[in-house]
């Protein structure tokens, strides 16, 4: 048997023992003073190695200085609470995705008249190894986005919230009168979709021809649904299939398509209505289609023709019944005592003139309203 022949702590580093077989050295870590009773059996394996106590590695030593500091600072945050007993309650947290959600949080303690001072926290989402978030002497490390507002309050924020932020958490507390462990609390997360966008296939369609009719929403979290109505407020749902996808950042996005084998141009236009997880609306589009054969521009001008036209036929009559109201005023007695037999029979002859012209007028008047109303029905036909 004898000493190692080369140094300790070297990487990869080989030592020998005294029947010159070779034996591989600890890892790179490893500070060691000595070594001794190296034995090689004669089947050539390595034996058992012997090492003084005082070889232990750094990292050991670390592990070893964290778990001694950790422990007097349990015992002494235990020693300052003088046997209170101290308890945190935090309430769930609903969140919105870019929005900052607050976490509320508050100490449950026997007495109330002593001021309770954060002195470091520690909060782990289930599932992962390691903290999302630590503060410790008023400094935070981890996600920045978690802030502890006072060292006063255990309430917590989280800034720009995201849908992957969601689920269950474990928080500890040391604070200046007792460690808070093994508390929890819940953060719930939404984003609301935006406007829907619809299109048709085909673009223009005809009275009684088949048509799908598409209605897609995004940027939403949970999944939502998406519901039809026509003019008539008619619920078409039961006829749509809904499909969902999840993108990367976990947001969803909604499309529904709507198929009809005979369209009724009644129905048009239709409503596309986007509901959140909770049934409840959050946004909708109106669908108005493009119907082949129908010219909009047409359908104006007649009803302006229209509405022309009875303009003039209000004011014609209008005009011939205040002339013939003038006219039979016209016809009262006269005031003078005497008047000639010849004037009497010119008045009267003139009268009936104007009578006979008055009612041929009036026939051609309404001749020409006839004619106009004829007019606009031809065009509106075609």
């Amino acid at each position: 048997m004898g000493l190692c022949k080369t140094a300790w702590g070297q990487k990869n580093s080989w030592v020998w023992c005294s029947v010159a077989w070779r034996c591989p050295s600890f890892s790179d870590d490893r500070l060691l003073s000595q070594c001794q009773n190296w034995q090689c059996d004669k089947d050539k394996r390595l034996a058992q190695q012997t090492i003084l106590k005082e070889g232990i590695t750094i990292k050991e030593k670390s592990m070893a200085a964290l778990l001694v500091l950790l422990t007097a600072l349990i015992f002494v945050s235990v020693g300052n609470a003088d046997n209170r007993i101290l308890d945190l309650k935090c309430a769930p947290a609903y969140g919105e995705v870019g929005k900052t959600t607050k976490i509320s949080c508050s100490f449950k303690s026997t007495s109330v008249d002593q001021d309770i001072n954060i002195n470091a926290v520690s909060v782990l989402k289930r599932g992962q190894e390691n903290p999302v978030f630590s503060f410790s002497n008023k400094i935070g490390t981890e996600d920045s986005r978690f802030k502890l507002p006072s060292v006063n309050n255990p309430s917590l924020e989280l800034v720009n919230t995201t849908v992957s932020d969601e689920g269950e958490y474990n928080y500890q507390i040391v604070t200046s009168r007792g460690m808070v462990t093994d508390r929890s609390f819940r953060i719930g997360v939404t984003a609301k979709y935006h406007e829907p966008t619809t299109i048709s296939w085909p673009e223009k369609i005809e009275e009684g021809g088949s048509v799908d009719l598409y209605c897609n929403a995004s940027g939403g979290y949970p999944a939502g649904s998406i519901q039809w109505f026509d003019n008539t407020n008619t619920d078409w749902t039961k006829n749509a299939t809904l499909k969902t996808t999840e993108g990367e950042d976990k947001l969803v996005q909604l499309s529904s398509k709507l198929t009809f084998k005979k369209i009724d141009l009644n129905w048009v236009p239709f409503r596309c209505v986007v509901l959140n997880s909770k049934f409840v609306r959050e946004t909708e589009s109106t669908f108005h289609l493009k119907i082949t054969g129908v010219d909009t521009g047409s359908s104006v001008t007649v009803s302006v023709v229209l509405m022309v036209t009875g303009i003039i036929v209000v004011a014609v009559l209008m005009g011939l019944l205040f002339r013939r109201r003038r006219i039979q005023q016209g016809r009262r007695p006269s005031a003078q005592p005497i008047l000639r037999a010849s004037a009497v029979r010119t008045t009267l002859n003139t009268d009936e003139e104007d009578d006979e012209n008055e009612d041929g007028n009036e026939a051609k008047a309404e001749g020409q309203i006839g004619e106009c109303f004829r007019k606009a029905t031809t065009e509106q036909d075609t």
